[in-house]
Protein backbone atom coordinates (compact mmCIF):
# COMPACT_ATOMS: atom_id res chain seq x y z
CA UNK A 1 0.00 0.00 0.00
CA UNK A 2 1.79 3.48 -1.01
CA UNK A 3 2.05 5.56 2.33
CA UNK A 4 5.13 7.34 1.66
CA UNK A 5 6.64 9.30 -1.07
CA UNK A 6 10.22 10.28 -1.38
CA UNK A 7 11.20 13.14 -3.21
CA UNK A 8 15.13 13.77 -4.65
CA UNK A 9 16.23 17.64 -4.53
CA UNK A 10 17.52 18.55 -8.09
CA UNK A 11 15.15 19.21 -10.94
CA UNK A 12 12.61 17.47 -8.36
CA UNK A 13 11.49 19.94 -6.16
CA UNK A 14 13.60 22.70 -7.67
CA UNK A 15 15.57 24.12 -10.58
CA UNK A 16 18.79 23.07 -10.68
CA UNK A 17 20.40 24.86 -13.18
CA UNK A 18 24.26 26.37 -12.42
CA UNK A 19 23.85 29.03 -15.22
CA UNK A 20 20.37 30.44 -13.48
CA UNK A 21 22.52 30.64 -10.31
CA UNK A 22 25.07 32.53 -11.39
CA UNK A 23 22.81 34.48 -13.39
CA UNK A 24 21.36 36.29 -9.69
CA UNK A 25 25.77 37.58 -9.21
CA UNK A 26 26.69 40.75 -10.79
CA UNK A 27 29.06 39.10 -13.38
CA UNK A 28 30.77 39.62 -17.14
CA UNK A 29 30.09 36.67 -19.03
CA UNK A 30 34.04 34.98 -18.81
CA UNK A 31 33.70 35.37 -15.33
CA UNK A 32 30.27 33.53 -15.46
CA UNK A 33 31.62 30.54 -17.25
CA UNK A 34 34.93 30.48 -15.29
CA UNK A 35 33.15 30.29 -12.03
CA UNK A 36 30.83 27.51 -13.42
CA UNK A 37 33.77 25.75 -14.17
CA UNK A 38 35.79 25.72 -11.48
CA UNK A 39 32.50 25.01 -8.90
CA UNK A 40 30.15 23.73 -10.53
CA UNK A 41 31.61 21.37 -13.12
CA UNK A 42 34.69 20.81 -10.79
CA UNK A 43 35.47 17.15 -8.46
CA UNK A 44 35.31 19.07 -5.25
CA UNK A 45 31.63 20.00 -5.91
CA UNK A 46 30.74 16.18 -6.43
CA UNK A 47 33.31 15.97 -3.54
CA UNK A 48 31.02 17.84 -1.26
CA UNK A 49 28.00 15.71 -2.36
CA UNK A 50 30.07 12.78 -1.06
CA UNK A 51 30.51 14.11 2.16
CA UNK A 52 34.22 14.02 1.48
CA UNK A 53 34.89 18.17 1.75
CA UNK A 54 33.03 20.75 3.57
CA UNK A 55 31.83 23.96 1.50
CA UNK A 56 34.18 25.86 3.27
CA UNK A 57 36.97 23.50 2.62
CA UNK A 58 35.83 23.43 -0.90
CA UNK A 59 35.66 26.96 -1.19
CA UNK A 60 39.22 27.27 -0.36
CA UNK A 61 40.40 25.17 -3.32
CA UNK A 62 38.46 27.24 -5.60
CA UNK A 63 39.52 30.57 -4.56
CA UNK A 64 42.88 28.84 -5.00
CA UNK A 65 42.11 28.73 -8.94
CA UNK A 66 40.43 31.80 -9.70
CA UNK A 67 41.79 35.48 -10.33
CA UNK A 68 41.87 37.64 -7.09
CA UNK A 69 39.43 39.97 -8.85
CA UNK A 70 36.76 36.98 -8.31
CA UNK A 71 38.00 35.70 -4.83
CA UNK A 72 35.30 37.82 -2.82
CA UNK A 73 32.55 36.44 -5.07
CA UNK A 74 33.38 33.17 -5.06
CA UNK A 75 33.08 32.94 -0.83
CA UNK A 76 30.04 34.89 -1.39
CA UNK A 77 28.64 32.36 -4.27
CA UNK A 78 29.46 29.46 -1.89
CA UNK A 79 27.34 31.21 0.92
CA UNK A 80 24.34 32.00 -0.75
CA UNK A 81 23.69 29.89 -4.17
CA UNK A 82 20.88 28.44 -1.73
CA UNK A 83 18.82 30.98 -2.11
CA UNK A 84 19.35 31.74 -5.55
CA UNK A 85 17.17 28.27 -6.90
CA UNK A 86 14.25 28.39 -8.50
CA UNK A 87 11.77 26.41 -6.24
CA UNK A 88 8.73 24.35 -8.14
CA UNK A 89 5.73 25.53 -5.96
CA UNK A 90 3.57 23.64 -7.47
CA UNK A 91 5.39 20.85 -6.17
CA UNK A 92 5.06 22.08 -2.65
CA UNK A 93 1.58 22.51 -3.20
CA UNK A 94 0.72 19.28 -4.52
CA UNK A 95 3.39 17.67 -1.44
CA UNK A 96 0.93 19.44 0.97
CA UNK A 97 -2.09 17.84 -0.92
CA UNK A 98 -0.30 14.70 -0.69
CA UNK A 99 0.21 15.12 3.49
CA UNK A 100 -3.21 16.11 3.66
CA UNK A 101 -4.59 13.10 1.85
CA UNK A 102 -2.45 10.65 4.76
CA UNK A 103 0.80 10.49 3.02
CA UNK A 104 4.30 10.58 4.65
CA UNK A 105 7.03 12.75 2.82
CA UNK A 106 10.82 12.39 2.62
CA UNK A 107 13.63 13.88 0.97
CA UNK A 108 16.78 11.11 -0.34
CA UNK A 109 19.16 13.61 -2.85
CA UNK A 110 22.75 13.86 -3.48
CA UNK A 111 23.60 16.86 -1.94
CA UNK A 112 25.64 18.69 0.43
CA UNK A 113 24.78 19.98 3.67
CA UNK A 114 24.95 23.51 3.44
CA UNK A 115 21.73 23.64 0.86
CA UNK A 116 19.77 20.41 2.60
CA UNK A 117 19.94 22.21 5.79
CA UNK A 118 18.76 26.02 3.77
CA UNK A 119 15.77 23.86 2.21
CA UNK A 120 14.98 21.84 5.26
CA UNK A 121 14.85 24.42 7.63
CA UNK A 122 13.27 26.83 5.37
CA UNK A 123 8.94 27.45 5.08
CA UNK A 124 9.13 24.05 2.69
CA UNK A 125 11.43 21.92 4.56
CA UNK A 126 8.00 21.45 6.78
CA UNK A 127 6.47 19.32 4.37
CA UNK A 128 9.00 16.64 5.18
CA UNK A 129 8.79 14.26 7.91
CA UNK A 130 12.51 13.09 7.13
CA UNK A 131 15.53 12.94 4.84
CA UNK A 132 18.32 11.31 3.72
CA UNK A 133 21.10 13.42 2.52
CA UNK A 134 24.33 11.86 0.50
CA UNK A 135 27.02 14.02 2.09
CA UNK A 136 25.72 13.38 5.82
CA UNK A 137 25.94 9.71 5.15
CA UNK A 138 28.87 9.37 2.83
CA UNK A 139 26.99 7.55 0.30
CA UNK A 140 25.52 8.66 -3.12
CA UNK A 141 22.90 7.20 -5.45
CA UNK A 142 22.34 5.30 -7.25
CA UNK A 143 24.14 3.20 -4.30
CA UNK A 144 21.31 0.72 -3.05
CA UNK A 145 22.67 1.31 0.26
CA UNK A 146 21.42 4.45 0.63
CA UNK A 147 18.36 3.62 0.02
CA UNK A 148 18.15 1.10 2.50
CA UNK A 149 19.41 3.53 5.04
CA UNK A 150 16.13 5.74 4.26
CA UNK A 151 13.69 2.54 4.74
CA UNK A 152 16.11 1.58 7.87
CA UNK A 153 15.89 4.77 9.76
CA UNK A 154 12.54 5.52 9.27
CA UNK A 155 10.98 1.85 9.16
CA UNK A 156 9.66 2.31 6.35
CA UNK A 157 8.79 -1.26 3.86
CA UNK A 158 9.73 -0.29 0.16
CA UNK A 159 6.89 -1.43 -1.04
CA UNK A 160 4.75 0.97 0.19
CA UNK A 161 7.30 3.70 -0.81
CA UNK A 162 7.28 6.26 -4.52
CA UNK A 163 10.64 7.23 -4.69
CA UNK A 164 10.81 10.33 -7.50
CA UNK A 165 14.12 11.67 -8.85
CA UNK A 166 15.11 12.87 -12.38
CA UNK A 167 17.74 10.48 -13.12
CA UNK A 168 16.64 7.09 -14.65
CA UNK A 169 19.65 5.25 -12.54
CA UNK A 170 18.49 6.52 -9.53
CA UNK A 171 14.97 5.23 -10.06
CA UNK A 172 16.21 2.34 -11.17
CA UNK A 173 18.29 1.61 -7.95
CA UNK A 174 15.08 2.40 -6.02
CA UNK A 175 12.68 -0.38 -7.92
CA UNK A 176 15.58 -2.45 -7.60
CA UNK A 177 15.40 -2.44 -3.88
CA UNK A 178 11.48 -3.17 -4.38
CA UNK A 179 10.34 0.68 -4.44
CA UNK A 180 8.54 2.22 -6.68
CA UNK A 181 9.94 4.47 -8.80
CA UNK A 182 9.21 7.75 -11.51
CA UNK A 183 11.28 9.50 -13.23
CA UNK A 184 10.59 13.04 -13.49
CA UNK A 185 11.02 16.74 -15.03
CA UNK A 186 8.42 19.56 -14.19
CA UNK A 187 6.80 18.92 -17.38
CA UNK A 188 5.74 15.29 -15.58
CA UNK A 189 3.78 16.59 -13.22
CA UNK A 190 1.05 16.04 -14.22
CA UNK A 191 1.64 12.24 -15.11
CA UNK A 192 3.34 11.79 -11.70
CA UNK A 193 -0.12 12.96 -9.97
CA UNK A 194 -1.59 10.38 -12.76
CA UNK A 195 0.66 7.61 -11.40
CA UNK A 196 0.17 7.87 -7.78
CA UNK A 197 -3.90 8.21 -8.60
CA UNK A 198 -3.03 4.46 -10.41
CA UNK A 199 -0.79 3.21 -7.09
CA UNK A 200 -3.70 4.45 -4.72
CA UNK A 201 -6.38 2.62 -6.67
CA UNK A 202 -4.13 -0.76 -7.33
CA UNK A 203 -3.83 -0.99 -3.26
Amino acid sequence: MLKNIVFDFGNVVMNYDPDKILDHYDLSSADHELLKKVIFQSEEWLEIDRGNLSEDEATKIFIKKLPEHLHDQARNLMQTWPSKMTIYQDVFDWMKELKAQGYHIYALSNTGMRFANYLMKSKYGENFDGGIFSAAEKLMKPNMSIYQKLLTRYDLKAEDCLFIDDLKENTAAAEDVGMHGFTFWIDKLPELKSYVSKLRKEN
